[in-house]
């Protein structure tokens, strides 16, 4: 019973997490109400709050198996189902082959985070490093939509983008070595100014 106590018992890591899944789903909210940049700025918070986690838990010593599980199942919130609603919602992907691409990128990263929760983090030589495309770079395949459909009609865009996605769903089961950032301070510093700027672009600007 302790060890079941110890096991559900709130911490500031999970804390944040459960912080993290707000900005997530106030996110989806959002995109879903034709409010994109709102929903970016918010993914992107969601995303400082996600790293911050693992950092906290780390410095406390308050690290188990409760946390990793509940970081993962918010991954999946924040890093998959949020972009395939925005593919499908605010770029347009509603072709076939768009949809399968989604998909694609769904399934894959959902398998990645499994065999996360299995494996962990590598080390080697003092170096850590993760097995396969983390999930996280997300946001990052939204910001390279958001500039290509700038410069494509819809057909040439929707080629483009899910020839990506399944290229990125492709790098997601590799096994091969994607270092671990060191610091991710500088990171999340850009990432929170962007948020600012995103969600004044939606109600200020």
């Amino acid at each position: 019973m302790e060890q079941l106590n110890g096991l559900i018992k709130p911490n500031s890591p999970n804390l944040i997490s459960a912080i993290a899944l707000l900005f997530s789903w106030l996110a989806i909210i959002f995109v879903i109400q034709n409010l994109f940049y709102a929903s970016f700025g918010f993914i992107l918070l969601a995303f400082v709050f996600d790293a911050l986690d693992g950092y906290v838990a780390r410095k406390m010593c308050l690290e188990n198996k409760l946390g990793r599980v509940l970081d993962g199942y918010v991954d999946v919130i924040n890093y998959l189902v949020y972009p395939a609603i925005a593919f499908f919602i605010f770029f347009g992907m509603t072709s076939i082959i768009s949809q399968i691409a989604i998909f694609a990128f769904l399934a894959a990263g959902v398998f990645r985070l499994a065999r996360f929760q299995i494996r962990g983090i590598k080390t080697q030589e003092s170096k850590m490093y993760y097995e396969g495309l983390p999930v996280f770079i997300s946001p990052l395949i939204i910001l390279f939509f958001l500039f290509i459909q700038q410069l494509f009609d819809k057909t040439i865009f929707e080629l483009i983008s899910s020839v990506t996605l399944f290229l990125v769903g492709y790098l997601m089961v590799l096994l091969f070595k994607f270092p671990k950032p060191k610091n991710v301070f500088p990171f999340l510093f850009i990432a929170t100014a962007l948020s600012f700027a995103f969600i004044a672009k939606q109600w200020f600007l």
